[in-house]
């Protein structure tokens, strides 16, 4: 079940549109860890990808998984931020002062990698 922080949050995220590939990966988490918190979306002014539009970066909360460091793996294994850029994350676990939580964010490259059993986490 997707279920969002409160109200400003669910404002900005129906403010603007979504990056499909971000949009693909809140649904394969959810989909694969059925608790996925929406805490951030858009914001306007936002010089990364929380301010761009299609909207490229969302976060989620991170204390709903046991292990969110895995979770944070396994996304990793399943998109390439960027091919060009293989240091760049699609998942980040950090904390920028307002907690820790999980950071998603898509590049116009960003890429799926099929899922083998030897993958899985």
């Amino acid at each position: 079940m997707i279920s969002v922080k409160d109200a400003s949050v669910l404002i900005s995220i129906l403010s603007v549109s979504y990056d499909e590939t971000l949009i693909d990966i809140i649904a394969w988490l959810d989909n694969t860890y059925r608790r996925t918190v929406l805490t951030c979306g858009y914001r306007p002014g936002d010089k990364g990808v929380h301010g761009t539009i299609p909207c490229r970066g969302l976060d989620t909360r991170s204390h709903v998984y046991t292990n969110p460091k895995k979770i944070v793996n396994h996304i990793n294994k399943r998109w390439i931020y960027d091919p060009k850029r293989p240091e760049k994350k699609v998942a980040m676990l950090h904390n920028v002062g307002s907690g820790e939580h999980i950071h998603l964010q898509t590049h116009p490259n960003t890429t799926r990698v099929e899922e083998t059993a030897a993958s899985v986490v």
